[in-house]
């Protein structure tokens, strides 16, 4: 039986990233064993089960073989050493860690840990299954370590100290404000930009303790688009045929809307002077967009004898109508603020100076509601564009039956009627 509040990890799995992992156990003369295993995954409810992989030539594998329990311990954003440390063949893995004298190891500091009873092992080829029925489960609210495109995503995203990073990260009142910091190129989406932006969006949709994201750019302009000069080069100088061509695009620029479009935690895009070609693109990604009035807005790629690489003709016509997209889109022209809030492509237009605040401002009278009611209600605004109405009545049930199950369902009501500040507890 699970000794814990089956609604809490419930919820937790619903708004989550697994990110990083430990598996820890003993071995048959009781020592700590432990590795890193990024194939965790949870496959059931009820009962709670999860399941990950060990590779059959590992050292390890005989004492999680025999072991009848094991702990996985989802790392902190600041444990990228500890990931480091157990993936290698280190000779005392534990060393410095107080992880207690009996059952499974335990790794202090994590972001979530979870005690399973082994359940089932099941041959998987040059690796083992092993799956598990979580016993015991506890979350210290803390970001998760994420690994992304060959590095820690987190680290890519906060290091504050590296210079001039492509990206800037900064969090205050549970609002995440993510920062294009390329101005001299008014924030073009080079490969290093791309790179980093994905990253930061990705930890900021992985931490419970963020409600809502602020996008935007430094400098006198949003976006100006795809990097010219580095798509120039793929074809004049580094020769790329057109499926090299297909697969960059995959695995680059089209990772913004991909991620984009996974988040749950809002984003509102606060533009300011050109949001142009791709920039129009990652604007209209966002949930909310706002304009100063000198944004300037542009579907530019037939400009360069190109078409959008990365959802614009997707986006667009499902924010302002396939008659106003098609004209942005086989024109080029460029739009002022004023045309794009007639057109519906910003909800909002500010004088520059105010436009961050007014952001802000926003931010916040979205992250003053319960924080899981508000990722769901961005996940069911998304998922109503592509279902029926009767299966969105459907998923809409499923999810009110469980926030209302939730304490901070009970603290909103008590507070409107005790009329007072709202203390919501995420749970």
């Amino acid at each position: 039986m699970a000794h814990f509040d089956p609604r809490t990890y419930r919820n937790a799995l619903g708004q989550f990233a697994t990110g990083v992992t430990i598996v820890t156990t003993r071995d048959a003369e009781g020592r700590a064993v432990g590795v890193t295993a990024n194939s965790f995954n949870s496959v059931s409810l009820d009962p709670p089960l999860v399941l990950w992989s060990l590779a059959r030539s590992a050292r390890s594998m005989a004492a999680f073989e025999q072991a009848g329990q094991f702990a996985v311990h989802i790392l902190a954003s600041d444990q990228d050493e500890l990931s480091n440390r157990f993936a290698s063949r280190a000779e005392d893995k534990f060393a410095g860690l107080d992880f207690g004298d009996t059952g499974p190891p335990r790794i202090p500091g994590c972001s979530a840990r979870l005690v399973c009873n082994t359940r089932h092992l099941y041959e998987g080829g040059d690796h083992v299954i092993m799956v598990g029925e979580v016993i015991d489960y506890e979350s210290e609210g803390r970001p998760p370590l994420l690994f992304h495109g060959g590095t820690y995503a987190d680290r890519i995203a906060r290091e504050a100290d590296a210079p001039s990073p492509p990206v800037r990260y900064a969090v205050e009142d549970r609002i995440a404000t993510i920062t294009l910091n390329r101005p001299e190129t008014r924030n073009a989406l080079s490969e290093e930009v791309i790179g980093a932006l994905v990253a930061a969006l990705e930890v900021a949709d992985a931490d419970p303790g963020i409600d809502c994201v602020v996008l935007t750019g430094d400098g006198p302009g949003f976006c100006s688009g795809g990097n010219i000069k580095q798509i120039k080069a793929l074809t004049a100088e580094q020769h790329m045929s057109p499926m090299e061509l297909e697969n960059w695009y995959k695995t680059q620029i089209q990772r913004i809307p991909l991620t984009m479009d996974r988040m749950s935690v809002p984003v509102i895009a606060a533009v300011r002077g050109h949001a142009i070609g791709a920039g129009c693109d990652l604007a209209c990604m966002a949930d909310i967009r706002i304009a100063a009035d000198d944004a300037v807005f542009a579907e530019s790629f037939l400009r360069v004898g190109i078409i959008p690489g990365d959802g614009g003709a997707w986006l667009l016509p499902r924010i302002v109508g396939l008659a106003k997209a098609s004209q942005m889109m086989l024109t080029g022209e460029f739009i002022n603020a004023a045309k794009a809030e007639l057109y519906g492509l910003v909800s909002e237009v500010v004088p520059a100076a105010e436009l961050m605040p007014r952001a802000m401002e926003l931010a916040r009278m979205v992250a003053q509601f319960p924080p899981a009611a508000i990722r769901k209600t961005k996940r069911l605004i998304k998922d109503a564009r592509d279902v029926s109405l009767a299966e969105h009545l459907d998923q809409a049930a499923i999810w009110q039956g469980v926030l209302q199950q939730m304490d901070d369902h009970r603290e909103a009501i008590d507070a409107i009627l005790e009329k007072r500040a709202p203390n919501f507890q995420r749970k």
